[in-house]
């Protein structure tokens, strides 16, 4: 079983990369901010992460990416970081702060699939 963990504070978001990502024995978790994110992903090890940068409250996706890859227990959980931030720089930006890949908003769904299977069959 393969374990999704998706970050997003929208929940029709949430709902829309289950339903397009589902089948192949895939288990999704889903959580709302980069606290919840950091605690899923320490219990669960999932082994893709989809993450939203631009989150409200505390952490945003770059802070939780930086989080995730600092802690032993998470640091080998591939993340894709989501945003409709699309600029160069925003790019750069999430490599920085340690994500494995990254997709604009709104997303290619075949790009989507192909990115989230390439982690997924590692």
């Amino acid at each position: 079983m393969k374990k999704i963990l998706i970050v997003d504070d929208q929940p029709e978001v949430k709902r829309l990369l289950e339903i397009i990502l589902k089948g192949g024995g895939r288990q999704f978790f889903h959580a709302d901010s980069g606290e919840e994110a950091v605690a899923i992903a320490r219990s669960e090890k999932p082994d893709v992460i989809l993450l939203d940068v631009m989150m409200p409250g505390g952490m945003d996706g770059y802070e939780t990416t930086k989080a995730l890859k600092e802690d032993p227990l998470t640091a080998a959980c591939p993340i894709i970081t989501m945003t409709a931030k699309v600029q160069a720089q925003d790019q750069e930006d999430a490599f920085a702060a340690g994500a494995d890949d990254y997709i604009g908003k709104p997303f290619d769904i075949s790009d989507l699939k192909e990115k989230v299977d390439k982690f997924l069959t590692q």
